[in-house]
């Protein structure tokens, strides 16, 4: 159960919630962020705030991996594996049918901006079968 408690939370709240058999499992804290208005998320779907190579899973309440999305992250690694420059990267991509998360061909400017998410990604990556499979195989394709 999801609750969202408004007001103060007291001891009481804690013991009432406990003696109905509910053990807490988390605590989320909330707050506005000055200076950031509202508009800038208009018109924004929560997948453009995801983090690129995952989705929200199947009942909403959890991300899983983005096969597509892990996909071009692992050709992106990759190419960079082999010193590809940034141009080559988007032009591979665009070759291979892959397309942005909006739609759209790729530019070296969307996979420069994806570097900050893969150097996070990375490590996962190249611990993955699939990293570890296209390296038995000898070049990504």
């Amino acid at each position: 159960m999801r609750d969202i408690v408004t007001g103060e939370l007291t001891l009481d709240y804690f013991v009432r919630r406990a003696s109905e058999g509910w053990r807490l499992a988390s605590i989320e804290w909330v707050r506005e962020q000055p200076g950031v208005a509202e508009s800038e998320f208009a018109g924004k779907t929560l997948e453009t705030h995801l983090p690129y190579g995952l989705r929200i899973a199947e009942g909403g309440q959890i991300l899983e991996e983005n096969p597509i999305e892990s996909a071009v992250l692992l050709l992106i690694l990759d190419q960079i594996v082999h010193e590809k420059r940034v141009t080559e990267i988007a032009h591979e991509l665009n070759l291979r049918g892959y397309q942005q998360r909006g739609g759209g061909a790729w530019s070296p400017a969307a996979v420069f901006e994806l570097l900050p998410r893969l150097i996070e990604a990375g490590p996962a990556l190249l611990k993955s079968a699939a990293w570890r499979e296209r390296n038995e195989k000898g070049r990504v394709h």
